[in-house]
């Protein structure tokens, strides 16, 4: 096949603080006749552009003339799978969906993927909980108050913060909506270090890069500044979310633990700090009543201490989910450029890329060998993870691999919605980084290129946004276009 008659499309859609990108690709640059690819449609919100998912899903079926064939969801949060909810109506009635692609982390047969869902599920109800707890114990202690407040917001990414709403439930329906909406046999869970050269995208090969089937790597989200791992064990999970829940009772400790199952209450009975014995007094405990609360004796209270490590609760359901994120690599002919599509895969997830070796059959018959470096070397369009935040790109594993002169990093990200929830994104240096790398070539959905007064001075001014003879890019008030021809 002549690859020198591709082309590819990649549109960034600017509905704001969330992911939605629409890969085209076509012979000839004939889009109207192009095999097209979705990955992601959701939204935290648009403050700068005003792009509505409205416009979004319009403007899907209307490019893609009502035609998917495939339809990718990279992992549960709503910035991320909102839109497959708010406009089903528009997928339902105006779209076909040839194929559909998941992560092995949504698959509801996979031993694995259902030890995690359960560590998941512990981790939401736990900092569901805990947020609550510290919501009623703030008062007029400013530090539980602004806690309480930052937990809201990073539970944003999962679902309602409120306690008995049906809190994550949308971007769970959202994911298997997704999962079930190609025909059967045309649904695939996929799995790290495999590829795939569908007939339906000719001169394709795409490479599965993550999430890795290893728990460890999951959990290795890295900190901030370096790349060292933090993680809560199952154990302590299960425990904070017993306590927690009593603290977000609004009834006696008998009524709590008369709620909780067996298994639960042996959890709660070895999360308390006395023994059974010495507990009589708990059963007409009331959190938040009775002497014990009075303000004289404020000095003496240890209870809401405990509180204030509540927050890498939320941190830490908010990066696991990010850790799951379906991580896949589109290359166009035989080592030719590559479209990473990195989702908001952290470090555990990209550092995993490079454990496999693919073996993919060229046209002559013969096979060849690729690593995650190889693609990581021509790719020629990084999708920037997580909004550019500072954890979800990799350094010497990730950016600093990518070196072709032409690569060009596409940021979905509304500034003034990150900033309203007090998020650093795009992180600084990250972002300096990336206008170095791209030579200026660096697309935000909320504001487009970026400003002449951004160069850094290692680029030249006849550098700076230059573009390659097969690019070009477009900025347009719904969406932003890069178009390659190869």
């Amino acid at each position: 096949m002549n690859m020198a008659k591709k082309s590819v499309r990649i549109r960034m859609y600017r509905q704001g603080l969330g992911d939605c990108f629409l890969l085209s690709f076509a012979d000839e640059g004939d889009f109207q006749k192009a095999s097209h690819v979705l990955v992601d449609c959701g939204t935290l919100g648009a403050t700068t552009t005003g792009v509505t998912m409205k416009d979004v899903a319009d403007d899907i079926a209307q490019t893609t003339d009502g035609k998917l064939a495939l339809l990718v969801a990279t992992h549960e949060h709503l910035d991320h799978l909102s839109g497959f909810n708010s406009r089903r109506e528009t997928f339902e009635s105006s779209m076909e969906v040839g194929h559909s692609w998941v992560a092995w982390t949504e698959n509801p047969g996979d031993d694995l993927a259902i030890k995690l869902r359960k560590y998941k599920d512990d981790l939401t109800v736990a900092a569901l909980e805990a947020s609550e707890a510290l919501s009623r114990a703030g008062g007029e202690d400013s530090a539980l108050t602004a806690l309480a407040h930052g937990m809201s917001e990073v539970l944003s990414f999962v679902g309602d913060t409120k306690l008995g709403a049906d809190f994550a439930k949308g971007v769970d329906k959202a994911m298997k909506y997704v999962a079930s909406r190609a025909p059967e046999g045309n649904r695939e869970y996929l799995q790290p270090g495999t590829h795939f050269q569908p007939g339906w995208l000719p001169g394709v090969t795409v490479y599965v890069l993550g999430p890795p089937r290893d728990e460890k790597k999951i959990r290795n989200m890295g900190k901030h500044g370096d790349a060292e791992l933090y993680e809560l064990s199952a154990r302590s999970v299960s425990a904070f979310r017993a306590t927690a829940g009593l603290f977000a009772h609004k009834g006696t400790f008998e009524d709590y633990s008369g709620s909780l199952s067996a298994a639960e209450r042996d959890e709660l009975d070895r999360s308390l700090p006395f023994e059974r014995r010495y507990r009589n007094h708990m059963k007409d405990f009331v959190p938040g009543s009775g002497s014990y609360f009075d303000e004289v004796n404020a000095w003496r209270r240890v209870d809401t201490d405990w509180l204030f490590s509540s927050a890498d609760l939320a941190l830490q359901l908010d990066n696991l989910t990010n850790n799951t994120s379906l991580a896949l690599a589109f290359e166009m002919g035989e080592d030719g450029p590559v479209i990473l599509m990195a989702a908001d895969a952290q470090l555990g997830d990209w550092l995993s890329w490079h454990d496999y070796t693919w073996e993919v059959p060229k046209a002559n018959g013969s096979i060849r060998k690729l690593q995650a470096k190889d693609l990581l070397a021509r790719t020629i369009v990084y999708k920037v993870g997580h909004h550019s935040s500072h954890n979800a790109t990799a350094v010497e594993h990730g950016l600093e691999m990518m070196t072709d002169s032409s690569l060009v990093a596409l940021i979905p990200l509304d500034k003034k919605v990150a900033d309203n929830k007090n998020w650093s994104m795009p992180a600084e240096k990250l972002y300096e980084r990336l206008l170095v790398k791209t030579r200026g070539r660096v697309l935000r959905s909320d504001t487009g290129w970026p400003e002449d007064g951004e160069r850094p001075n290692s680029v030249t001014t006849s550098e700076w946004r230059k573009l390659p003879s097969h690019m070009r890019i477009t900025v347009e008030a719904k969406y932003i276009d890069v178009v390659l021809a190869t």
